[in-house]
């Protein structure tokens, strides 16, 4: 099996993020405040020696890849489906009151919102794609710059037990960063070991 390094970036904030309204797989820009932080890490990125910038197709998280990428030149590709969770009828939604109540069901019971995706159906759709970018991109390390949810889901079911009490634990505040080490072939993708780096502070 070969072996890679894999760096998961949430999206710097996005004007919906700024006035707290559920975007899901809607497209919804950085605000000025989210390319400042894009702006203000992407230097840090040099450091990592990394090879090709993994994105999805989600503005917010095209626009954080771009303007990492304007430091380090690296080759950029687009994969459709490392987007976000569906949240189905709650998009473009204020978080409500049972946004709470929701989050506990979704992670505990991978009860999907209202139309949108289940914990289950994002987390085979996210990791399929992970693996189909490890497949085809030969290089490494690869940043993949990507959303909240996707990473949540991907580190929770990947290294913890997944429960409830361990999905709530993994911070992923806007611009943070997971560097996760992988093996793979054709047929398999194995995570073995990942590490919270949060916003590259130490670097």
């Amino acid at each position: 099996m070969q072996k890679k390094t894999l760096y998961f970036l949430r999206h710097g904030q996005s004007v919906y993020n700024k006035l707290n309204i559920l975007q899901g797989q809607i497209d919804s820009p950085l605000s000025e405040e989210g390319e400042k932080q894009a702006y203000d890490l992407a230097p840090r990125f040099k450091n990592l020696n990394l090879k090709h910038i993994a994105h999805s197709p989600l503005l917010r998280a095209k626009q954080t890849a771009e303007i990492v990428n304007k430091q380090l030149n690296l080759p950029l590709s687009e994969w459709e489906d490392i987007r976000e969770i569906s949240f189905g009828k709650w998009q473009h939604e204020l978080k409500y009151e049972y946004w709470e109540d929701f989050r506990r069901d979704f992670y505990e019971h991978g009860t999907p919102p209202p139309g949108g995706e289940s914990r289950n159906e994002l987390y085979r759709r996210v990791e399929k794609e992970v693996h189909r970018i490890v497949n085809t991109v030969n290089e490494s390390p690869i940043l993949i710059a990507c959303h909240g949810m996707v990473i949540r889901i991907l580190i929770g079911e990947w290294f913890t037990n997944a429960t409830e009490k361990s999905f709530r634990s993994l911070k992923v505040p806007n611009l943070s960063v997971y560097k996760v080490d992988i093996e793979h072939d054709k047929e398999e993708l194995r995570p073995t070991a990942y590490e919270y780096l949060g916003l590259l502070s130490k670097n």
